[in-house]
């Protein structure tokens, strides 16, 4: 099995949209223009042509590693493989302040994120999959001191990023998810309801005051930055994320999942 990472820093829904042609994959049968398309294009051929080149060019001066490459194995995914699983994760970055070029108003968030689910599951589309489970993630709960102090290291004169405003952004991401009867990981509200029960003992033990209380109210106990995940943070995501896939789709989990379940 082949778990693929697609997004880059700074990525967002609108740009998401931009590319989604090159990353989902083809279905099989698919006609463009009258005629038939094969996995030549889009993201199996994409990563079929990342092994090509990188024999033509990573190993050209070494013709014992070039010939054990095995590009015409195909060691990619070709257009007859399944995606089981597709996890949609954006809001964060869309959810930028309307001065910084990331941003996306929030209603066309919305409308991003239904163009990817249907992307998908439209049977007028090239990349119709029915047997895919689409997941949405929402962005996690922000810490607004962390993040603002870490913006103005880089140069910046404000902090991008507010808690208020990520939230509108999480709960159109559950909006988008109810209506399309998608499962979805609540991030944010996993978040802030951990660094509000934080506060609650440091309020209601002052002793702990001095050594939890360091002017960033508990979120980073959970972001490294105030806007990404740390290591406690990242152990919070998988662990809901493999509570819902188990919950929704129990073959998936990972101790049912085999090699063979991905390739006819």
């Amino acid at each position: 099995m082949d778990v693929l990472n697609r997004g880059f820093s700074g990525f967002t829904t609108r740009r998401a949209k931009d590319i989604a042609h090159a990353v989902f994959p083809i279905r099989k049968g698919a006609y463009a223009n009258g005629s038939p398309v094969d996995g030549s294009s889009g993201w199996f051929g994409w990563l079929t042509n990342g092994a090509r080149n990188i024999k033509q060019n990573v190993f050209k001066e070494d013709s014992l590693a070039a010939s054990n490459w095995p590009e015409n194995k195909r060691p990619f995914p070709t257009s007859r493989s399944k995606m089981q699983l597709c996890i949609l994760s954006f809001g964060a970055n869309d959810a930028a302040d309307p001065r910084d070029y990331r941003h996306v108003p929030l209603a066309e968030y919305s409308l991003n994120m239904r163009y990817l689910v249907n992307t998908l599951r439209n049977p007028d589309s090239l990349y119709y999959t029915p047997e895919t489970r689409i997941l949405i993630i929402t962005p996690p709960a922000v810490g607004d001191k962390m993040s603002e102090e870490n913006f103005m290291k880089y140069g910046w004169t404000y902090g991008p990023h507010k808690n208020v405003v990520t939230k509108k952004y999480a709960e159109a991401a559950i909006d988008v998810a109810k209506d399309l009867d998608i499962p979805y990981v609540d991030m944010w509200t996993a978040v802030e309801s951990r660094v509000q029960e934080s506060r609650k003992h440091i309020t209601s033990e002052p002793s702990f005051e001095s050594s939890k209380d360091n002017g960033y109210g508990g979120y980073d106990e959970f972001l490294t930055d105030g806007l990404h995940l740390n290591s406690k943070g990242n152990e919070l995501l998988y662990s809901l994320l493999v509570e819902t896939i188990d919950k929704n789709w129990p073959e998936l989990h990972p101790r049912h999942v085999t090699t063979s379940d991905y390739y006819e």
